[in-house]
């Protein structure tokens, strides 16, 4: 079987050798509204096309309600909140909240980790010293 074969098309073909160029069909009056919107590819190639908009169905509009013949009441207002706990003070809001032991833990850690990185200097200068030491020896 050859390629002329298997063409079911029954010989028609468009001029440019290729695939007909798709259409939409017309729907129902109104309900899809057609547009045309250039499609960028990645490589740098543009086309336009065709696209549909669909439109919302509204199944029927929300009636306004009629003037109401009764007045509504404004709300009682609510009793004013008891006092609550004092606002926190400048120090513990610039420490992020953080408990008294939190920050001694923090502080612990924070001065543990400076005589770790002085311990860390001097022994690296003393290796530097006796590096320089064997060099010029």
């Amino acid at each position: 079987m050859s390629d002329a074969n298997d063409n079911n098309d029954g010989g028609n073909k468009p001029a440019s050798g290729g695939r007909p160029p798709l259409t939409l069909k017309p729907r129902a009056a109104g309900s899809v509204s057609t547009g045309t919107v250039r499609q960028s590819f990645s490589h740098g190639r543009s086309k336009t096309v065709v696209v549909e908009t669909k439109r919302r169905r509204v199944e029927g509009a929300p009636e306004k309600p009629a003037q109401q013949a009764f007045e509504v009441k404004p709300r009682p207002q609510a009793p004013a909140p008891e006092a609550r706990e004092a606002k926190p003070s400048a120090a513990s809001a610039a420490a992020g909240g953080l408990s008294a032991g939190e920050m001694e833990a923090r502080r612990r850690a924070i001065e543990g980790a400076r005589v770790e990185q002085d311990r860390r200097d001097a022994e690296r200068g003393a290796a530097e010293a006796a590096q320089r030491a064997q060099e010029d020896a």
